[in-house]
C-alpha cells in the first residue's frame, strides 16, 4: 500500500534511493501518509516509538551502531521540537539523523490552533541542511 500523497511518495522514494533502511516513527495524524508508506516499503525497517524525545535518541543509537543515517518521522508542531535534544547531541557527535516532519499548510501557521508552530529552519543551528517541501495545489 502506498500513500495517496505524492509528496510522501517522493520522500519515501528518496530515502530508499539513498539507502536509508531504518526509520523510527512517532505516530501522529499529520504524518500518517509517511507512516503508511514507510511501513509498507519492502526495503525499509520501521520502528514505532510514541514519545518523540525517546524516538530521536533511540534513532541516534541505531545510527551510531550501524554507522549510517537513520530517519525519524513525526507529526507537525511541538512534536518536532521534542526531537531537538537528540538532534543537537547527534550534530556534535557526528551521528547522522534525517528528520522528517509533517507540517500544516502555510496559511494555517500562526493561527492559534494546535500543531501550527513555525517549523521552517527550527533546528538551523544544529543541522547541516534543511528543506521545506511544498505540496502542489490541485485546481
Amino acid at each position: 500500500m502506498y500513500p495517496k500523497k505524492e509528496l510522501a511518495q517522493l520522500v519515501i522514494s528518496a530515502c530508499d534511493q539513498f539507502n536509508i533502511d531504518t526509520v523510527v516513527i512517532s505516530p501522529g495524524s499529520r504524518n500518517a501518509p509517511l507512516t503508511i508508506g514507510f511501513s509498507n516499503h519492502p526495503n525499509i525497517e520501521t520502528l514505532s516509538v510514541v514519545d518523540e524525545r525517546c524516538a530521536a535518541f533511540f534513532a541516534m543509537g541505531i545510527a551510531q551502531q550501524k554507522r549510517k543515517p537513520v530517519a525519524i518521522i513525526c507529526s507537525s508542531g511541538s512534536a518536532l521540537l521534542n526531537y531537538y535534544p537528540a538532534i543537537a547531541e547527534a550534530f556534535y557527535s557526528n551521528i547522522p539523523l534525517i528528520v522528517i516532519s509533517a507540517d500544516r499548510p502555510k496559511h494555517l501557521i500562526d493561527i492559534g490552533d494546535g500543531q501550527t508552530i513555525r517549523q521552517e529552519n527550527v533546528f538551523e543551528n544544529h543541522i547541516l541542511f534543511s528543506a521545506n517541501l511544498v505540496e502542489k495545489k490541485i485546481n
